[in-house]
């Protein structure tokens, strides 16, 4: 760093110097900082050090700093900033993953079934008027079939939790409706 010249000043008179200025006096204490307190992993944590000094960068000429001390406060807060959109992007990806692999288990537990193969008409009745609702609706019966709670379920579907009750009962009387008026039918053709 030049001689009197504090790094922001040289970001904003030089933009390459700047960059790589700051890549010399903070991207070890930036990589410290996220490995301790954070546990960051190698790769993730250089990737936030570049996109947190790239971004400096690009808004340097926003502001106005009083010292090295405020502008050192700026990249931390950036910093930080960028860790938390990363572990939130984990968190999603995280998630979407979890419901990929429920789906993939419904699907696998209730569509992949010959219909051939039911110990009885009525399940394969029953499987018939699954597979005529909307995914939403199989999808809260099934898993409320399985004693998950509310709250968790409207994460899969897309409905309020509130109305997830009603929409259960609802949804329930119609399936045994069905059913057994199904069943009726072919006792009577029988």
């Amino acid at each position: 760093m030049e001689k009197g010249l504090k790094s922001y000043e040289i970001l904003k008179s030089d933009r390459e110097k700047g960059i790589k200025t700051l890549y010399e006096l903070y991207s070890k204490k930036l990589s410290a900082y996220a490995k301790h307190n954070w546990q960051i992993n190698e790769d993730t944590n250089w990737d936030l050090i570049y996109k947190t000094i790239y971004k400096v960068a690009d808004v340097i000429n926003l502001y106005e700093f009083e010292n090295e001390e405020k502008f050192a406060s700026f990249i931390f807060k950036i910093f930080i900033n960028n860790i938390r959109d990363q572990l939130r992007s984990e968190k999603r990806v995280g998630n979407i993953i979890s419901e990929v692999e429920l789906t993939d288990q419904i699907i696998n537990t209730y569509y992949l079934k010959d219909l051939n193969n039911f110990p009885n008409e009525a399940l394969r009745i029953l499987q018939q008027e699954l597979e005529k609702m909307k995914d939403w609706e199989r999808i809260l019966l099934l898993l409320r079939g399985q004693n998950m709670p509310y709250q968790e379920i409207a994460r899969y579907v897309d409905k309020p939790e509130k109305q997830l009750k009603v929409y259960y009962a609802r949804l329930k009387k119609e399936l045994e409706n069905k059913v057994t008026e199904t069943l009726n039918k072919k006792k009577e053709n029988v």
